[in-house]
């Protein structure tokens, strides 16, 4: 699904890890091919249309940098909470 970004949540982005030469080559290849992997996210509590973003944070940031004013998401079908820890599981 395609998302503005306004509708987003980035309250997590703290909790993440900046590597700076991964992510120089994902710029790159943002720049050159476009967004290949949609962001992850979830459905944002008591609100509408809005959705706190659990993965995809930089190619966020690299995408607005872009001039692009709408990213591609997948909506992951559980609570903020689960998605965290189901991350944090994964990933972390």
């Amino acid at each position: 699904m395609q998302l503005e970004f306004h509708q987003l949540d980035r309250r997590w982005e703290h909790l993440r890890v900046r590597h700076a030469a991964r992510q120089r080559r994902l710029w790159r290849r943002l720049a050159e091919s476009g967004q290949q992997t949609p962001i992850v996210v979830v459905a944002a509590e008591g609100t509408a249309e809005h959705y706190v973003v659990i993965d995809g944070y930089k190619r966020i940031a690299r995408w607005r940098q872009l001039g692009r004013d709408r990213v591609e998401a997948v909506v992951w079908p559980m609570s903020e909470a689960a998605a965290v820890a189901c991350w944090t599981v994964r990933y972390g």
